[in-house]
């Protein structure tokens, strides 16, 4: 019985033994799981807050490179980024960039008296590319991990950024109607005449030459966003230029009667200087127009009623063209200056055919004072220089009448516009570049605001960005309380030339197209690709907002 009861004894002992071992292993399994989810806690809060922190180093680098663009010190580039930072998010610190300037100023203070150099060779290349480094930490706390490792781990990330590669096609108005501000069009005809030339040989036709001046706005504006050697600009112009086909029209003279002069219409393209990485080039192109008479970059003059090859004038009207339509003196719509959709045809074909494709940007940036009123399209056949328009007879709505419709333009029924393809084949084909495919045509209401639609649409169809900027108070004339042609056909061409899609249209554009009822910005307000400049003193403002919007690109 001792040995039995003594056995027991010994198994009571083991069996206490074992629990206390069971309740060890039990606290040493909790303090296992808590320890376990404590570092999927930490672990999770780290990758979060570097999600963050990475997120916000990549958004400091795009802004830095788009200062960088626009030719900013290093100092402003330290500033936007730390700015850009703070408001993505809070806490980060030890700030830094870094790029390739050799030669400039590249002290940075980064906190008050404490400097450091931001030049960094490795960023350097030849050509010469536009490209940053950023670099910032974000002291993360940690709560479980504390315990063992401490309060905080410091997270570091880098991006670098390249402003990506821009083929800009700067497309300006030079139509008569830009020179209005020194020559005023109420002028009787020779003395008109007498100040275009003059203000043209001069270079002071305001607002397109002086300064301020678009010449110089233009200037400025590729001065600032053109990298030498790296990005591909080139310069168009549009007024009664571009042409298609050649066109001679007999021109009756009003005295004497029975002169009759040929005025021949000549195949032009509109180009000042084609693509080119050469920055020098492209300058001198914009600025060596001013005061040099025969340079096309200059205001339109219409072409004196002269036959070039017997010499003879008419004595009226001494040019072709004039105010009010009246054919039988050769004057009206046919002289027209205003070829929008011409321009964006020849913008469209220098990117297509000569723009680069590796990671480029493809960019039309179009300057306007007014409506669309004339087209490309010529030929002898109809002898209508300005309008597709069938043989013998032609769009000419403008008359003595009816004084209030553009040139070139079919009547608009509440304001609204028309929206035409070119002919009953293409609208039923449906080609992606137009946007009503279905839509009956009428072959006698497509006017020069519809094939401007249509070119903007063929961009669209390209892949080309396309910002507009409205100029002057003629492009906002707002009869019935709503923008005129010129405006509405802008905020049109921006729209599509944001992502090609209506539905999104920042301008509402598509007001009278479909079915769903917006509201249209008011007059002169800028919105999406748009931009209103009532002068030439704020058009560097409008570039400046153009140039931080042509995005860059992470590259790291």
């Amino acid at each position: 019985m001792r040995h039995i009861a003594s056995r027991m004894k010994i198994t009571r002992l083991q069996s206490k033994s074992q629990q206390g071992q069971a309740l060890i292993i039990f606290v040493l399994v909790i303090i296992g799981l808590l320890a376990l989810v404590g570092i999927v806690t930490d672990v999770a809060l780290i990758y979060v807050h570097y999600d963050h922190l990475r997120r916000a180093v990549d958004a400091a680098a795009v802004s830095a490179v788009n200062q960088y663009r626009e030719g900013r010190q290093a100092q402003d580039l330290y500033e936007s980024i730390v700015q850009t930072l703070q408001l993505q998010l809070a806490g980060v610190q030890n700030v830094r960039f870094y790029w390739c300037n050799p030669g400039g100023d590249n002290n940075v203070e980064y906190e008050p008296g404490l400097y450091y150099d931001s030049q960094d060779d490795t960023l350097c290349s030849d050509p010469p590319r536009k490209r940053v480094r950023v670099e910032a930490e974000l002291p993360v706390g940690l709560v479980f991990l504390s315990l063992v490792w401490g309060d905080q781990v410091v997270l570091y990330n880098s991006a670098e950024a390249e402003a990506a590669v821009l083929n800009m096609v700067l497309l300006l108005d030079t139509s008569e109607s830009m020179a209005y501000d020194t020559c005023d069009p109420n002028l009787p005809e020779p003395d008109f005449f007498h100040c275009l030339d003059n203000c043209r040989a001069a270079g002071t036709c305001r607002p397109f030459d002086g300064t301020p001046s678009v010449r110089w706005a233009a200037y400025n504006f590729v001065d600032t966003l053109m990298r030498d050697g790296v990005d591909r600009v080139a310069v168009y112009h549009f007024d009664k230029t571009p042409v298609i086909s050649q066109s001679v029209e007999m021109l009756p003279c009003s005295d004497p009667p029975t002169l009759t002069i040929p005025i021949t219409l000549t195949p032009s393209s509109g180009m000042i200087v084609p693509l080119t990485t050469t920055k020098s080039l492209v300058l001198s192109r914009i600025q060596n127009g001013q005061g040099n008479y025969n340079d096309p970059l200059n205001v339109y003059i219409r072409p004196p009623a002269c036959d070039p090859s017997t010499h003879e004038c008419c004595n009226t009207p001494t040019h072709v063209g004039g105010w009010y339509g009246e054919e039988g003196d050769g004057y009206g719509y046919r002289w027209a200056s205003t070829n929008i959709g011409g321009g964006l045809r020849e913008a469209i074909g220098e990117l297509v055919n000569n723009g680069t494709t590796d990671a480029a940007v493809w960019v039309i940036v179009l300057l306007s004072d007014g409506a669309a009123n004339a087209t490309d399209w010529a030929a002898d056949v109809n002898q209508w220089w300005t309008c597709p328009s069938p043989s013998g007879l032609g769009p000419n709505y403008r008359t003595l009448a009816n004084p209030g419709i553009p040139f070139c333009r079919d009547p608009e029924s509440d304001g609204i516009p028309t929206r035409h393809c070119p002919s009953q084949e293409v609208c039923d084909r449906g080609d992606p570049w137009y946007t009503n495919p279905g839509h009956v045509y009428d072959e006698w209401v497509y006017d020069a605001d519809d094939y401007a639609r249509d070119i903007a649409d063929l961009a669209s169809s390209q892949q080309i960005a396309i910002y507009t900027i409205g100029f002057g108070p003629k492009v906002l004339n707002a009869p019935r309380g709503r923008a005129d042609a010129g405006e509405r056909l802008l905020r049109y061409i921006a729209d599509v030339g944001d992502d090609g899609d209506l539905e999104t249209a920042p301008c509402a554009s598509d007001y009278y197209w479909d079915d769903v009822v917006v509201d249209m910005p008011d007059p002169g307000e800028n919105c999406g690709n748009y931009y209103y400049a009532p002068d030439a003193a704020s058009l560097e403002d409008v570039f400046e907002s153009i140039a931080s919007r042509i995005f860059s690109r992470i590259t790291q």
